[in-house]
């Protein structure tokens, strides 16, 4: 009986496991910005593919662009600085999962448990840290377009808007005091 699903189940998971191989490690500004590996991504409809290497090279729509010293250290900033969504998103994924597995053990013995509210307010504190590192994207961003003729198109990806509501949304999302 199990031998027919086996075979079916394989290539579900085979499908899944390669699917997977391609999704972006973050996505940013509703996919304007994404990261997989060493390479930031920015999409925009009016402009073409930009893509932002660790090292600093910057490549519009599959041409290099030509890039001075200080222009190469601003774009090592942006991509450091989406590269630090990413490390306080997985920051956060586990502290979560911490949480939910303290929750889960609190609720299991009927007690309540400091840790799942010091898990908690470590939850809130990230999303703190994300808006911080989405403003330091705001501001290389600032500082690239001014610089930088080919990184004008994509200087508005992130917005003084966004940043406030990042914040808005970190501060209506306090940590709570009981589990």
């Amino acid at each position: 009986m199990y031998g027919k699903l086996l075979k079916p189940l394989a290539a579900a998971a085979l499908v899944c496991a390669v699917t997977a191989c391609d999704v972006p490690d973050t996505i940013m500004e509703n996919g304007a910005i994404t990261l997989k590996g060493d390479a930031v991504t920015l999409h925009l409809i009016s402009a073409p593919t930009a893509v932002i290497h660790a090292d600093g090279n910057f490549v519009v729509n599959g041409k290099s662009i030509a890039i001075t010293p200080a222009e190469r250290a601003l774009l090592v900033r942006y991509y450091q600085s989406v590269h630090a969504v990413y490390e306080t998103g997985v920051a956060m994924g586990k502290a979560g999962l911490d949480m939910a597995a303290k929750a889960v053990t609190a609720t299991a013995s009927s007690s309540t448990d400091k840790a799942t509210t010091d898990v908690s307010g470590r939850v809130a504190s990230l999303s703190q840290d994300i808006c911080k590192d989405a403003a330091a994207i705001k501001a290389v961003q600032d500082q690239l377009a001014a610089q930088l003729d080919a990184f004008r198109p994509y200087a508005s990806i992130v917005g003084a808007s966004d940043l406030d509501d990042c914040r808005s949304d970190a501060k209506a999302n306090p940590s709570p005091t009981t589990p």
